[in-house]
């Protein structure tokens, strides 16, 4: 009997349970929304509970962590895997494997409405007072996300999330405000009357194509990862998923 107890034992504190595989995610609505310190919601969430429904090999937790301290956070170990990010969002390292690219989204030009303005208002958004997010890499800025930078090179204001940026845009804190369309599409959904406000570029900031980073010693290959995630695709989870946060699905060869 007591040969049994030390066994069970020997197999818990070996790590017999399923390997943990950290996520690192920041606010960035839709993906991750953050309601308190303890509490987040969104996309990234409810996919990292798909992933975790539909395989047995792992389990995936979430780690919070900002915009402009990821990089190095990931790099340290704090977590090993980020969901929804770009290859040119500063993961050029090629310390970092990253899977194939699984959806589409990007970023587009919103200012208030007024009697004298029409889409050539975006001609030249640099001229602007531009509203952005902390460690948010923009196309007109270069793709380059370093506040100093952007603060040195254009007329912006930095604030926390794209909620901030749009509501900076309503209180009048600036003239145009760079958003996450798929953020855009599910905020004015739920908020139609200040759809009659805003003017929204035909023109976008930047298209991307949404990908998983992952650390070089990560537990599990990008190609492991695609599999779920292909297999999500399948039974129809992910397109339920990019349905209830209205993103797009498409992803351009």
């Amino acid at each position: 009997m007591k040969y049994w107890c030390w066994l069970w034992l020997l197999f818990s504190l070996s790590g017999w349970s399923h390997p943990l595989i950290k996520v690192g995610g920041y606010p960035y609505a839709p993906f991750v929304v953050k309601l308190s310190d303890e509490h987040y919601e969104g996309m990234t969430l409810d996919l990292i509970a798909k992933l975790n429904e539909i395989q047995q090999e792992v389990r995936f937790v979430f780690v919070p962590t900002s915009a402009s301290n990821r990089y190095k956070a990931l790099a340290f170990g704090r977590f090993s895997m980020m969901l929804f990010e770009d290859a040119k969002w500063g993961w050029q390292n090629e310390q970092f494997k990253m899977t194939a690219p699984f959806l589409d989204g990007g970023e587009v030009y919103v200012a208030l409405k007024q009697p004298d303005r029409d889409q050539h208002f975006f001609d030249d958004p640099a001229k602007h007072h531009l509203i952005g997010v902390t460690g948010y890499h923009y196309g007109v800025g270069q793709f380059n996300a370093d506040p100093a930078y952007l603060q040195r090179t254009l007329s912006i204001i930095l604030v926390k999330d794209n909620i901030s940026a749009l509501q900076a845009l309503l209180k009048g804190r600036g003239e145009i405000a760079i958003l996450n369309v798929s953020y855009l599409n599910q905020y004015l959904l739920t908020h139609p009357e200040v759809a009659e406000r805003l003017l929204i570029s035909q023109k976008w900031d930047q298209h991307y194509q949404h990908r998983a980073i992952l650390a070089p010693d990560a537990q599990i290959t990008p190609t492991q990862l695609e599999q779920w995630l292909a297999a999500l695709q399948e039974k129809g989870e992910l397109g339920r998923l990019w349905t209830k946060y209205g993103v797009q699905p498409h992803v351009t060869p």
